[in-house]
């Protein structure tokens, strides 16, 4: 596999690298998804049957359900204290779990807020066809997960992501972190990195990767993930590990 690997990252470099331009190009992305037991001590929530995941990277924390009657039920973990009262009635000082059902166009579930700022969920307090449930989220079987995935970024640098629905070619809902390398910059990962931690994360949890090159047309790497030239993710990984070249 490394030899393979190899010769796959310095190709997909070498199509567009130029040391006589300014900005000499090169960049590579490697994707690596990984099968559904890569992770088999990692606790699983989910509030049922039917919740689509809007919200989360190696945890999720936001679901939503339309149900056949014209309404919607969103989930939301992790809810922090906002100016409204707790769920007990006091002053809001701790995180809690919300469910909460209304009708499918009112301004919250239709607004697209539970993909990009779940904790707006709270507007719902302002909806009067909502119905809310409101429990702490200590102790809860979200937390337990959000925990895990917690301690794993810590020892390994990153927290895999979970890809949408139909969003990615390689299979709905599978993991998968993202691996930006550009060669010949002292302060940025470079492609030996790129393939040391590839490699390592391929061998230790099943993991398959895929190579990309840079698109000058498009000035980033042809990745269907869409990654940012300055995702520090792959920084993030070597230092924790330390599996750095120099």
């Amino acid at each position: 596999m490394k030899r393979s690997l190899r010769r796959r990252i310095e190709a997909a470099s070498n199509e567009t690298w130029n040391p006589r331009r300014d900005y000499p190009r090169g960049q590579v992305t490697v994707v690596v998804s990984f099968p559904e037991n890569a992770f088999p001590d990692a606790p699983h929530w989910c509030p049922g049957p039917g919740f689509e995941v809007t919200a989360g990277a190696g945890a999720d924390y936001a679901w939503l359900r339309d149900n056949p009657d014209g309404t919607s039920t969103a989930v939301v973990a992790g809810v922090g204290p906002k100016e409204h009262p707790a769920a007990d009635g006091g002053p809001w000082t701790e995180p809690e779990v919300w469910t909460a059902t209304a009708p499918t166009g009112c301004t919250f579930m239709d607004s697209g807020a539970l993909w990009d700022k779940p904790h707006r969920i709270t507007w719902l307090l302002d909806e009067p066809e909502a119905v809310i449930h409101r429990e702490p989220y200590a102790g809860h079987p979200a937390a337990t997960m959000h925990e895990y995935w917690e301690t794993f970024e810590q020892t390994w640098g990153f927290n895999p992501g979970r890809m949408s629905r139909g969003r990615y070619p390689f299979a709905d809902h599978r993991r998968f972190v993202v691996l930006h390398a550009e060669p010949g910059w002292d302060n940025l990962p470079n492609e030996v990195e790129l393939l040391s931690t590839s490699l390592l994360l391929a061998r230790k949890f099943g993991g398959t990767p895929r190579i990309y090159g840079y698109d000058p047309q498009r000035r980033t790497t042809r990745d269907p993930i869409g990654s940012a030239d300055t995702d520090p993710t792959l920084r993030n990984i070597i230092n924790s590990l330390g599996l750095t070249s120099r």
